[in-house]
């Protein structure tokens, strides 16, 4: 991975710099109590129950620290998410608006918390955030796990997570339960420090109110835990004279719904509940974007140029004719800023960003243009003039779009008699990595990635469409015979591609089919349980020391990815498209036992009632989810075995190897995990089959069936797709 040398480096310094200051900072808050909850801080097992239930004339009339939630008191922003940061706004569609206090979210090791103004822009939260709360030491046997969601269902729950319909109208007569799995964050290694995440099996809704009843939570000696006295004197209806009395109409809603449930309000050991952010608030930057760009730019898309054309014999390469180096001009969105200047004058400077500059209205602005490369791949059997198709690649993480001449790609467009192009992902591709390092050093500054990705969004789609329309125009491309049909234009990503894929997928005017190469949705979900993940966490856990920080600085971070997450754009790619934009098809195909992108991200994706068919052999039973059988027309999810087992529960990367015959002397292990052909097809060691399937021949030909018909045809003759 091209980035670890220099995100080690800046841990090195990180280390340097910070380590004196982060020493003095915890001794000084551990004494304050404020980073380390004290046993009964939350109500722990040991808390006095009776104290608990006579709480509310002990509370005092004005709010000692209003930037906090007293509901969980050992941490500031526990619960998360809450109404608690939730203030009227009009000028919101759900009527709401987010208003963290300016110590509300975690600090880091300098002492410099994230900064609230970012999330004043939304009007609700992620639509894929776990539910964090803490109880030190609780035992979850016997709750929904990831594979089992069922007992979250249970009239005999200890937690319940209830839709309770649109923000802005009357809370439903029957709250629909919303299944779960629950968690403890394997990263926390005491308990003061583990969180309990719920997480939600299904995406969220947008614009929606949801709430969260727990009762009877033991710790692993059985002691029952006791409730907050702030929670204790909301349920009990004792906040007369106290700072929560503002907040008893609203918890009273909360406490009805529950009761709708079938839950009594006097077992309950805590409750509370959040919106999800509106459709508008979550799409409405990217779409306006994405809208006028091709108002500035015009109808034919990005002005491009042709800067460089390398030619290959097929004796040389027996795919690509052409390799094409290229510039495009586009409208820019953006405007550059110092990345980590809250940090002090300790640390190190020179990093800059992408953010997206905004006009006196609020919505992005472009100003000028500037300059993007792309590159393309050409195969022989263009030359002679016949119209080819063209696939818009996406790239992998933190990568250039050059990496569309990979061998696979440069073969399927060669017996697809297609042409392969690709950009960077302008937010996430090679260039922003030093600035990206800097920011997890103060995840103030993360929306840089987000809101760098939607300059990223517009430049692909500009690109996409004028490679249809000027590609085959251009002088150098012309004179050598190409001829681009522009009835064929079709999506692949892989990686970081097959996850952003699904976001230029509901976005695109010109693109209805696309391909999904080891996809996921929702980072916050994901990067815990991805290798690629470990060295930024390296980075992260020295900037933000408490695991149960780091929780909330992700799910917090999740909310400002929601815009360009796909989580909230498979709903819009085919039930509710966005305005002017035709309905998406796609193929996402998976690995078992991917180390980089967890499949359990998919499966959420499946169980969510967003169209997208999980497909029959996919190797194991997923709650909720009937496998479909093939053929299938739509969306749908493939899954390829290369005999990695399936990964453990819980947040960590999944890195089993699995010992397969060797190749011996002479034999060369191939990407596809076999022995070469004059080794008798034996296996190799099994690592990561991260990279598989996209090297498969029939994977491919079910790709390009796909392409040419929407259907998702059988290429793994009934055997879960396992290839070895």
């Amino acid at each position: 991975m091209r980035t670890l040398p220099l995100l080690l480096a800046t841990l090195s310094l990180l280390t340097l710099l910070g380590c004196g200051q982060d020493d003095k900072a915890s001794a000084k808050d551990a004494a304050a109590g404020s980073d380390v909850q004290d046993s009964g801080g939350n109500g722990g097992a040991d808390a006095n129950a009776d104290s608990a239930a006579d709480a509310g004339g002990g509370l005092p009339a004005v709010d000692p620290d209003p930037d906090c939630d007293p509901l969980q008191p050992g941490r500031c922003s526990l619960p998360w998410p809450s109404s608690k940061y939730l203030v009227a706004d009009d000028k919101m569609p759900n009527g709401v608006r987010l208003a963290f206090g300016p110590k509300s979210l975690p600090k880091n090791y300098v002492d410099v918390p994230i900064d609230p103004k970012r999330f004043a822009h939304y009007d609700g939260y992620s639509l894929g955030t776990a539910i964090v709360v803490q109880f030190p030491g609780v035992d979850i046997a016997g709750m929904a796990d990831e594979d089992n969601l069922a007992p979250s269902l249970q009239a005999d729950a200890k937690i319940a997570l209830l839709d309770l319909g649109p923000a802005k109208g009357p809370i439903a007569a029957k709250p629909t339960a919303v299944p779960y799995w629950v968690e403890l964050d394997q990263h926390g290694y005491s308990d003061d420090e583990q969180g309990l995440l719920i997480r939600p099996g299904v995406i969220f809704k947008e614009g929606h109110r949801y709430a969260v009843a727990i009762r009877g939570l033991k710790d692993k000696a059985g002691k029952a835990f006791a409730a907050s006295p702030a929670f204790a004197a909301l349920r009990d209806d004792k906040t007369a004279g106290t700072f929560l009395a503002a907040r008893k109409a609203r918890f009273e809603e909360v406490f009805g719904a529950i009761a709708a449930a079938g839950w009594k309000r006097d077992e309950l050991l805590l409750a509370w509940d959040f919106v999800t952010a509106s459709d508008a608030t979550l799409h409405g930057d990217l779409l306006h974007v994405r809208d006028k760009a091709f108002e500035i730019a015009g109808g034919l898309g990005a002005d491009v140029t042709v800067t460089a054309i390398e030619t290959f014999t097929k004796e040389k390469d027996p795919h690509m004719a052409l390799w094409v180096s290229g510039e495009m001009t586009v409208p820019d969105f953006t405007e550059s800023f110092e990345v980590g200047s809250r940090l002090g004058p300790a640390q190190e400077k020179g990093k800059f960003g992408m953010r997206l500059r905004r006009g006196a209205d609020g919505k992005p602005m472009a100003q000028g243009t500037r300059k993007a490369k792309w590159w393309a791949v050409v195969p022989h059997t263009a030359l002679d003039g016949t119209p080819h198709g063209i696939v818009q690649y996406g790239h992998g993480l933190l990568g250039l779009g050059d990496q569309v001449k990979g061998s696979f790609n440069r073969k399927i467009a060669f017996d697809g008699k297609l042409i392969f192009f690709a950009c960077n992902w302008t937010g996430m591709s090679e260039p922003e990595e030093a600035p990206i390092s800097q920011m997890i050093l103060d995840f103030s500054d993360f929306y840089m990635i987000p809101e760098g990705l939607h300059q990223g969004m517009a430049e692909a789609l500009l690109l996409g469409r004028a490679m249809r329309e000027r590609f085959s125009g251009l002088e150098q491309i012309k004179t050598r015979g190409v001829v681009v049909d522009k009835s064929r234009f079709c999506y692949s990503g892989i990686s970081q591609g097959g996850i952003y894929g699904g976001t230029y997928m509901a976005l695109s005017q010109d693109v209805t089919r696309g391909h999904l190469g080891v996809p996921g949705i929702n980072y916050s979900l994901l990067l815990h349980r991805s290798v690629d993940f470990a060295p930024f966490l390296a980075i992260m856990s020295v900037a933000y020391p408490s695991a149960l920080d780091r929780q909330l600085v992700l799910m917090a971070s999740q909310l400002l990815w929601d815009p360009v997450d796909p989580q909230s754009h498979f709903a819009h790619m085919a039930q509710s498209p966005y305005k002017d934009t035709p309905k998406h098809e796609v193929l996402l195909v998976s690995a078992k036992g991917d180390w980089q992108v967890a499949l359990k991200s998919n499966e959420v994706l499946a169980r969510s009632g967003v169209g997208v068919a999980l497909m029959k052999d996919y190797g194991k039973k997923v709650w909720g989810v009937d496998e479909k059988a093939y053929p299938h027309k739509g969306s749908a999810l493939v899954n390829f075995d290369f005999g990695n087992p399936w990964p453990k529960p819980g947040n960590v990367p999944d890195e089993t190897v699995v010992p397969g015959k060797t190749c011996g002397p002479g034999k060369a292990c191939l990407a596809t995990g076999l022995c070469s052909k004059d080794a008798g097809g034996d296996a190799c060691d099994l690592k990561d089959p991260h990279g598989k399937p996209r090297r498969l021949d029939n994977h491919n030909d079910q790709m390009l069936h796909f392409f040419a018909t929407g259907e998702v045809k059988d290429v793994c003759g009934g055997d879960a797709c396992t290839p070895l």
